[in-house]
């Protein structure tokens, strides 16, 4: 193998392995979220869905709901592998109304790098929004949403900036000093 060929493969590895590492929302992140239009208030797992102070924050918990809107109607889901879940709990095929729902994340491993749809299947009519807002932050408008079954849901993805491991960065530091050397000794 060539020193050049090397360097591509050892960059290729970095690149996969950090993205597929860091791609994830760690356990223990704080999540705080705000919602206007159709409701105002927005209910945290940690204060049991309550309205009370503080209820809008909550820790992701990957095995449960962690948001629902005070009128009942939206319900939000985190995972730890950066999935969004987005609920109609309305009863009724179709979401009246506009909700615009932003959430901040304390403790992230890397920040946001992206905010998309993943599977908007179940969603046939209205509008839906995603936008990253900043490193830490995301907001999600829902304008009228018609979903296809009733209790039906879509699916987002939150992405993070891949932060290679240190053991990733080890091999590539060894990569780089093997080719060096061999440079070194080839001008000697």
């Amino acid at each position: 193998m060539t020193p050049k060929t090397l360097a591509v493969a050892a960059a290729a590895w970095l690149a996969l392995t950090g993205a597929q590492a860091a791609d994830r929302l760690p356990a223990g992140t704080l999540i705080t979220g705000q919602v206007s239009g159709a409701s105002s208030t927005l209910l945290g797992l940690d204060h049991l869905f309550a309205d009370e102070p503080g209820t809008n924050a909550t820790v992701l918990a990957p095995a449960d709901l962690e948001f629902i809107t005070g009128d009942a109607n939206v319900a939000i889901d985190f995972f730890a592998d950066g999935r969004v879940e987005v609920w109609n709990n309305s009863g009724f095929a179709s979401l009246a109304g506009s909700y615009t729902l932003t959430f901040s994340f304390t403790g992230l491993a890397a920040p946001l790098a992206g905010f998309t749809a993943l599977d908007l299947s179940g969603v046939n009519g209205g509008a839906v929004g995603l936008q990253l807002t900043s490193p830490n932050s995301i907001s999600l408008t829902l304008n009228n949403v018609s979903f296809t079954t009733e209790f039906g849901s879509f699916t987002t993805q939150l992405a993070v900036s891949a932060v290679p491991e240190p053991a990733s960065l080890a091999l590539l530091g060894a990569g780089l000093g093997v080719l060096a050397l061999r440079r070194s000794r080839r001008t000697a």
